[in-house]
């Protein structure tokens, strides 16, 4: 990490502040930034500028550290490589720091830093505290932190397949255990449909297969395999092989317990002077006399042992040959099947199950049609519980979609959250849910992703962002360009539903309207200029009168007079006292 970073997390670590997500975005030759670092706050940040200043190629390159592709394209040209910087607050973000650990990757502190380095050639490295992850570890762990919506991408809140999971989010748990049963139960049916399948595609070859598993488990069974066995065959084996050393350590080691100095005896007399010692000086040497008669009785009983070990002591080829023998047998085995004795063991089990399912085939593929029969039916009873549930929480989940998107000057606006039935039941129920919207009177239902209209989009889209944050966690939010064909009242309602937003979580908005620039809480001017034939980017936080000045050139999109000065100074104060 280089100086300015470590610096901005010292800073970071003293001053208590809002959690925000996105602390510093540092750029380095990526597009037409040659060398970037900008740090952004808490609450409401708006970036703004002439079109073409660079605005887009910010969100370009955070969109790299969220695991968007690279591309050549991306670095600067005549340099090698571009590299993009983020350090990310993730002290309050439960989901992103149970990733990291599943990874491995260390947290040492609240901040995470987060690096793209993309090369010329096209390739990129992604870095997470400076270990290396793959794209799609780093996108599984950004989803957590940062959430980028464009006027023109398709938003996973807009496509269909999701809005059954925007549901289940809004229900907050409300019937998490009759979702759970029904996962469970149909994850059961398709199991058994599977089985059931394997079992009739493999009709033809049932017979074939059936004589190599009688085969195999014929040869395994009658090795008569016992768990354990290889290690105690080594021991026998070693000891049998070694007879005549291990016969001459007994011999000598019996003999010193037993020969003309032997230790016993020495001991006895010991114990006997310290009894006569004793009866002198009572109870002073009685430790050492008790000692020394518990290691004399050991001692005797060693002698015992290794006399009984030595006369069953002798080298016994024929026994030896037998145990080599088997020992051949199971190594056989073990290379053949590829596995280790436990390992054989369980498989001749798995063997004999198969060939009992496919000797009873028509028993076993009757039984699985019943228990298949059984699950379907406890899949539809679940399932129309599930619906039931779903469809009360839907309720109120239109009530207040329909509100905030009311209140976003779409009073006519309705929608509503369709119900149809599934021809086949899968994993996530028996319906198809799907959020239909009317955004005037007299027009019908539609879907979401067929509305025409950019700003009608963009109303609704920031209505279920407000309606969904606090199930998403602590994700941050960057919009780019999403009040695009917002203008008069609606863009003031939009600008005041993004502060609401950016009151919960950090929110960082590309607008062209006044309104949500004199909004926010903190203001960011792009500008470009051109030096040596080079084209380079510029971040600048405005205040006073720089911004108002810029908020005068967004409304009149022309000439900066005294009158769209004061209109900026009035709509600045108007909008923060909000």
């Amino acid at each position: 990490m280089k100086k300015s970073k470590r610096a901005s997390l010292i800073y970071y670590k003293c001053k208590e502040v809002f959690r925000r997500m996105l602390q510093t975005l540092s750029i380095k030759q990526f597009a037409i930034i040659d060398e970037l670092e900008v740090h952004f706050s808490d609450g409401l940040t708006v970036l703004s500028g002439e079109t073409g200043a660079g605005k887009s190629i910010i969100i370009d390159a955070i969109g790299q550290l969220i695991g968007m592709r690279a591309s050549s394209n991306y670095v600067r040209h005549g340099e090698k490589k571009a590299i993009i910087e983020g350090i990310f607050d993730i002290d309050e973000s439960k989901e992103a720091i149970s990733i990291l650990e599943a990874l491995d990757i260390d947290i040492d502190e609240d901040f995470l830093l987060v690096k793209r380095e993309i090369f010329s050639t096209g390739k990129s490295i992604c870095r997470v505290n400076n270990q290396i992850v793959t794209l799609q570890d780093l996108r599984k762990i950004m989803q957590e932190l940062l959430d980028i919506h464009g006027q023109h991408e398709t938003q996973s809140l807009l496509k269909q397949k999701y809005h059954l999971q925007l549901l289940d989010n809004y229900a907050d748990d409300q019937y998490k255990t009759i979702l759970e049963q029904y996962v469970a139960t149909y994850d059961q049916y398709k199991a058994k449909k599977k089985e059931l399948e394997d079992l009739e595609s493999a009709d033809q070859a049932l017979l074939q297969r059936l004589d190599l598993l009688k085969f195999q488990f014929e040869e395994i069974q009658e090795a008569n395999l016992v768990d354990g066995e290889v290690s105690q065959l080594e021991s026998d084996i070693k000891r049998i092989q070694n007879s005549e050393n291990l016969s001459l350590a007994l011999n000598n080691a019996h003999l010193t317990l037993t020969d003309e100095h032997a230790i016993t005896d020495r001991l006895y007399e010991l114990s006997n002077q310290l009894q006569l010692i004793s009866d002198i000086l009572p109870e002073k040497y009685d430790v050492l006399k008790e000692d020394v008669d518990q290691f004399y009785y050991t001692l005797e009983d060693a002698k015992h042992q290794l006399y009984d070990e030595l006369t069953n002591t002798e080298f016994d080829e024929h026994y030896l040959n037998e145990l080599e023998a088997r020992m051949n047998v199971l190594n056989d085995l073990k290379r053949k099947y590829g596995k280790d004795i436990s390992e054989l063991i369980k498989y001749q089990d798995k063997l004999e199950n198969e060939i009992n399912k496919i000797e009873n085939y028509e028993e076993s593929t009757s039984q699985l049609r019943q228990e298949i029969e059984e699950l379907y039916e406890d899949i539809i009873k679940l399932g129309t519980e599930l619906s039931r549930e779903r469809r009360i929480v839907a309720q109120t989940l239109r009530d207040h979609i329909v509100n905030e998107i009311q209140n976003l000057q779409m009073k006519d606006a309705n929608l509503e959250i369709s119900f149809k039935p599934l021809d086949v039941p899968n994993r996530e129920g028996i319906e198809f849910v799907e959020f239909l919207i009317s955004p005037n009177k007299g027009e019908p239902l539609k879907s979401l992703n067929k509305i025409a209209s950019g700003g009608e989009l963009s109303r609704i889209m920031l209505a279920l962002k407000t309606i969904f944050v606090k199930t998403r966690g602590q994700t941050a939010i960057l919009f780019d360009e999403v009040d695009s064909g917002v203008s008069g009242q609606a863009a003031q309602k939009m600008a005041e539903k993004m502060k609401g937003l950016a009151k919960h979580i950090q929110v960082i908005c590309i607008s062209h309207l006044p309104q949500v620039a004199s909004m926010s809480d903190h203001h960011l001017f792009i500008s470009k200029d051109s030096a040596d034939d080079r084209t380079t980017t510029h971040v600048q936080e405005l205040s006073g009168s720089e911004r108002i000045d810029e908020i005068a050139r967004m409304i009149s999109g022309a000439s900066v007079t005294d009158i769209t000065r004061q209109n900026a100074k009035e709509m600045i104060e108007q909008n923060q006292h909000a």
